[in-house]
């Protein structure tokens, strides 16, 4: 029987560049119309507590904060990953328009990879303004990922046979490879690059759904603001969680199943007018994680994670299905709330659970 390893991390971009840059995200949000120039300028209208975090320095101080607390999240999930030892590692993840573009779109799609060579290493010029990543690599470095075809093909074989129509992939087409979210949660488990060590499997969520052309195909410079369906329901999320929880728990392997997104964007916050996150949503979710009552999580209506900008919590809604299925107990490393570098942070291990409902 397969013992499963739960993680949950952020893959914000901002430790992709050094961290002088990460407060650019705001004014670069302004530049691609995100955010109206007039409620950017205009401090007095922004909440005191990002007034606080913004301080003298525009946001100097806060982001080597920000980053010392990310930093130190990325560290200790990193040592349970190599304490651990997995066999694979499933990560769930969302393309904002990199390898899925507007010929196709799936809700779901498992990577049957061998092995995939990545780019990451461009800079953070779209979000950042910069060119500079944090390593001084130049940006086309390679990054050397290996797939894990037995159980990616069995994965998605299972969940179709199951009742879950799951699209698959045996190629990219992006130029950085992998979409970034998969990319970066393997930069920051491996971020002083050692090499990482664990096949892995890229499950992709369409998280962003009715705001996947809107809001990441305009920052690329293509598309319109256009309004696209909707992406998989929360309760489907947590469903196909748990499916994938059954199946690795009958398997013959170790498996991390790592759920990466940060929480609210601010980019996708419109009630905020996409200047600050939904800290509030942000911190219901916390509580929950920290109480034991993320089995509520499929729960969660489309209309509420629309108004909170919460969409990217859909992956995390996947690893709560499948920490539910197994009775995995929840230890929330850190909870980083910001109201300027665009979205709240979680770090969350599920240690392995012997006795686990899908093992019995």
């Amino acid at each position: 029987m397969g013992e499963i390893l739960g993680l949950g991390l952020s893959h914000y971009p901002g430790p992709m560049v050094p961290v002088k840059y990460w407060p650019a995200m705001l004014s670069r949000n302004v530049e691609h119309g995100r955010i109206k120039k007039d409620l950017f300028d205009d401090k007095s209208r922004w909440p005191a507590e990002m007034r606080a975090e913004w301080g003298n320095d525009e946001g100097q101080t806060a982001a080597k904060e920000h980053r010392r607390r990310l930093m130190a999240g990325y560290q200790r999930l990193s040592d349970e990953l190599n304490a651990f030892k997995p066999d694979l590692v499933l990560i769930w993840g969302d393309d904002q328009y990199e390898n899925f573009k507007s010929d196709c779109v799936p809700a779901f799609c498992v990577g049957i990879y061998d092995h995939v060579v990545s780019k990451p290493y461009d800079g953070g010029f779209i979000p950042f303004k910069t060119q500079e990543n944090e390593w001084g690599v130049p940006g086309d470095t390679e990054l050397h990922i290996d797939g894990h075809y037995e159980g990616a093909r069995g994965l998605a074989q299972n969940l179709i046979e199951t009742g879950f129509d799951v699209a698959y992939s045996r190629t990219v087409r992006h130029p950085a490879g992998l979409a970034h979210s998969f990319n970066n949660t393997v930069v920051y488990l491996d971020y002083e690059r050692k090499g990482f060590k664990y096949p892995i499997i890229p499950f992709h969520v369409n998280c962003y759904g009715n705001q996947l052309v809107n809001n990441s195909a305009r920052t690329q410079g293509e598309g319109r603001n256009e309004i696209t369906p909707s992406g998989p329901s929360p309760q489907r999320c947590f469903d196909i969680g748990r499916a994938t929880a059954r199946y690795f728990a009958n398997s013959p392997w170790r498996v991390a199943l790592i759920g990466s997104a940060s929480w609210s964007h601010a980019s996708l916050t419109a009630k905020h007018g996409k200047l600050y996150p939904d800290m509030a949503a942000d911190r219901r979710r916390y509580e929950e994680l920290r109480d034991g009552r993320f089995s509520d999580w499929g729960k969660i209506t489309q209309a509420e994670m629309d108004d909170s900008g919460q969409h990217e919590v859909l992956n995390w809604i996947c690893l709560a299905g499948a920490m539910s299925e197994l009775g995995q107990k929840c230890e929330v490393v850190d909870f980083v709330e910001t109201y300027v570098f665009n979205s709240a942070k979680c770090f969350a291990v599920f240690q392995p659970n012997q006795t686990s409902k899908a093992a019995v």
